[in-house]
């Protein structure tokens, strides 16, 4: 088929066999060692999250409502999916995730093994579809030799499949709205980058099928637009054509649309840029999206006390705790400092992907939640700095091939402190009695915990 002017050209080769979302090489020797790399991350997620298959559900930590409710328990008929895709429950609309629960209790009725079980199965998909969607992406880019194309892959997904940032997300059932989404998400930039690639309009059309259903597992998903943007930059596409804003056209719509949806979902229940409770001012806002910024940015690289809540510092209506303010003047010098580095390619990819999906959950937008950050919220833009970390590493060791031997223990090292950080943390969320001893042990240790209890009066013990 010939190419049309603005599809990127295919690699040369004999033996390669096209469907809609992957290219697969038939040749023996890459099918091998595909193969390999996939068992190889399985096994990884397994190693560390084998605890979730005797986890309960957690009845004092929201499963009791968001997981067992009527609509789970509604059956696949009219009515009930009526319901679901009509309905906002408790501010939150996810039709999608709340099918996943539906289809899980009308097999195996409220059976956590299964449960949890089928999360660590969309886990282990959002593994391979991020392993596969970044080599991909640098097979289209032409820039990378096939090694570097493969470490950089393999280094960014491993990273996802171990690290204890992305174990809240797997463990805790009512928060399958993030792996679900990612799920269809990375489903939709895999169509993507395939339609660019060969300009066919299924490939397209998957795209913003995947898209609706993202958005359908949270709301999340209305950045994908910007990111499809972001793609079309490092990929090298012309942004003076009409073409790339029109293609995008449909996706900037149901993005308007979805937007919309959340934030009447959330005023439903009272909460969001509709909301009547207390707010902090903007001010406040704009200074804990530099903290919220920079604390996801360093645990996703030294990912240190971890915890299920991360109060907000101060109350609304309080001052600022003065070491706040220290924040948005580093960020910014930082971000002056390293101008001409964060504008290399690759690099603006890695940290525009993480910034795109940590824009939602900055506070810069009143979220009217507890914690000022969540582990859950950032699944998938976590994948944006772990694709930087292999891509920077992949460099190092070709730029400074001497360093390869000593940088070989560092990198074991610290894949395995996460790996062992990641499965002790899996743990903690075996039921609500063992996440409530770690509440325990972290409100003894910060102070700032005090300032929520007297709020919400909530009983830890």
């Amino acid at each position: 088929m010939p190419q049309t002017q603005d599809a990127l050209p295919l690699p040369q080769k004999d033996n390669v066999v096209r469907i809609p979302m992957l290219v697969v090489d038939v040749s023996a020797g890459i099918l091998s060692k595909t193969f390999y790399t996939v068992i190889c991350l399985i096994f990884a997620c397994l190693l560390v999250y084998w605890p979730v298959f005797t986890h309960d559900f957690q009845f004092k930590w929201d499963d009791h409502w968001v997981v067992m409710n009527d609509y789970t328990e509604g059956g696949f008929n009219s009515e009930n999916l009526g319901y679901i895709f009509t309905e906002f429950f408790h501010g939150q609309y996810a039709p999608i995730n709340e099918l996943f629960y539906l289809s899980l209790f009308s097999l195996f009725n409220y059976n956590s093994f299964w449960f949890h079980t089928a999360s660590l199965l969309v886990h282990i998909s959002n593994v391979l579809l991020v392993y596969f969607l970044i080599r991909k992406i640098l097979t289209s880019s032409f820039e990378f030799s096939s090694v570097s194309i493969f470490r950089i892959s393999f280094l960014t997904a491993l990273l996802m499949a171990i690290h204890p940032f992305m174990v809240e997300a797997v463990s805790w059932l009512s928060a399958s709205k993030c792996i679900i989404c990612a799920f269809f998400y990375l489903l939709s930039l895999h169509s993507y980058v395939s339609y660019l690639r060969n300009k066919r309009i299924w490939s397209f059309i998957f795209a913003i099928v995947f898209f609706i259903l993202a958005f359908g597992g949270k709301e999340q998903a209305v950045t994908l637009p910007v990111c499809l943007l972001l793609l079309d930059k490092v990929l090298d596409r012309d942004f003076s054509s009409s073409k790339i804003w029109f293609e995008k056209l449909p996706f900037f719509c149901l993005s308007l649309t979805f937007g919309i949806i959340t934030v009447y979902s959330q005023a439903f229940n009272n909460e969001g840029l509709l909301s009547s409770q207390v707010q902090y001012p903007f001010y406040q806002n704009a200074v804990f999206a530099t903290y919220t910024v920079s604390e996801y940015l360093i645990k996703c690289i030294l990912p240190i006390h971890l915890s299920y809540l991360y109060p907000f510092p101060s109350l609304p209506g309080s001052p600022l705790p003065g070491y706040l303010w220290i924040y948005p003047f580093v960020l910014v010098l930082v971000s002056i400092a390293f101008w001409k580095f964060w504008k290399q390619t690759w690099i603006l990819f890695g940290i525009g992907f993480f910034l795109i999906h940590v824009s939602l959950v900055s506070n810069i937008i009143p979220m009217s939640r507890y914690s000022i950050i969540a582990d859950r919220y950032i699944y998938l833009g976590a994948v944006g700095i772990f694709f930087l970390m292999a891509y920077l590493y992949d460099r190092l060791i070709q730029d400074k091939p001497n360093l390869r031997m000593m940088m070989m223990p560092i990198l074991m090292i610290y894949f395995m402190s996460l790996g062992i950080y990641a499965h002790q943390r899996c743990k903690v969320w075996h039921n609500s009695d063992t996440l409530k001893q770690e509440l325990k042990i972290t409100i003894k240790s910060r102070s700032d915990y005090n300032d929520w209890l007297k709020k919400n009066k909530e009983p830890i013990d």
